[in-house]
């Protein structure tokens, strides 16, 4: 299937994943540069905002809608935002997931975008996000993270602990592309506390220009170790560097943090072959398919059936 639910992982802490990877020869002070000159991969997911709040998507303007000469808040989210954390994605390849559609009649706060369990490259990001259009679905409602986040901490500690077994590191990025209507900011809150031990830094992007007091205020937060920044996408649209630099600006020191907590030192120092580097950049006169087919006033029916369903209300 197009897109699937997520088996969600428990709100139970996750058990951090301590081992200490491979010979270590590093001695001093480390830094981000040094854990990845030794060898630490990085890994993305990507979370995209499915609710209702995004607005009706035959209205121009709203962030899911659809316009053959531009793109939509979402897309440009994506194709500005992925690159950069892309860069540091040894493989390219990136778990999608989607929160708050509705599938099947039930709203799902945590399913697969797309039809591979992960995506590749940036163009596979925008391939997943266009593919949910054209099947049975509604833009729903409420907006809840912590599914997405619990899930990615799973995974987080997985890779982590699997890594480890073979002598190598793994810290791992969730990538949150939201409006910012979040509904319940305390238990999000919690959320985050109950992970903050894993590899895993969590940005999230706001996507249009509603009121981002939430996300900010979940950025601003610290319950355990600050693993959370937030980036207003509008305030950097016209700066890519400045975009960049806010991305960043947190994830160097938050895996720092992780890996001296856990006492595990940088590798030594490995030779990359030229041929080992993928590059896979967005391009952008790329062309996407996102046509909607117009159902009647109460329901929008996108590509395979899905709508907006603007009977829920916060």
């Amino acid at each position: 299937p197009i897109a699937s639910a997520v088996p969600i992982a428990s709100a139970v802490p996750i058990a951090s994943a301590v081992a200490v990877a491979g010979p270590q020869a590093f001695v001093g002070t480390p830094t981000f540069v040094d854990y990845l000159s030794g060898g630490c991969e990085l890994n993305l997911t990507v979370a995209i905002d499915f609710t209702g709040s995004n607005g009706d998507p035959r209205r121009p303007g709203t962030l899911h809608h659809v316009d053959p000469n531009s793109l939509n808040g979402y897309e440009s989210a994506i194709a500005s935002i992925v690159p950069i954390l892309a860069n540091y994605d040894s493989d390219k390849k990136f778990p999608v997931y989607g929160f708050g559609a509705k599938l099947g009649g039930q709203v799902r706060h945590c399913f697969q975008v797309g039809r591979d369990p992960e995506a590749f490259g940036v163009a596979g990001v925008m391939d997943a996000y266009n593919s949910v259009f054209k099947i049975p679905m509604a833009l729903s409602g409420p907006t809840v993270f912590t599914e997405v986040i619990q899930t990615a901490a799973m995974k987080a500690a997985g890779a982590q602990a699997q890594a480890a077994q073979s002598g190598k590191q793994v810290y791992s990025v969730l990538l949150i592309l939201t409006d910012g209507s979040v509904s319940d900011t305390e238990a999000t809150k919690r959320s985050i506390a109950a992970v903050s031990n894993e590899p895993l830094s969590i940005v999230i992007i706001g996507v249009g220009n509603a009121d981002f007091s939430a996300m900010q205020y979940l950025d601003d937060s610290t319950l355990g170790r600050d693993i959370v920044q937030f980036v207003p996408l509008v305030a950097h649209a016209h700066s890519p560097p400045s975009l960049a630099a806010a991305t960043l600006d947190e994830i160097p020191k938050q895996l720092v943090q992780f890996f001296q907590q856990q006492g595990i030192q940088p590798m030594s120092k490995i030779q990359i072959e030229e041929e080992e580097i993928i590059l896979q950049p967005y391009l952008e006169e790329e062309e996407i398919d996102l046509t909607l087919d117009l159902g009647n006033d109460d329901e929008i029916v996108m590509g395979g059936g899905g709508y907006y369903d603007n009977g829920y209300k916060k």
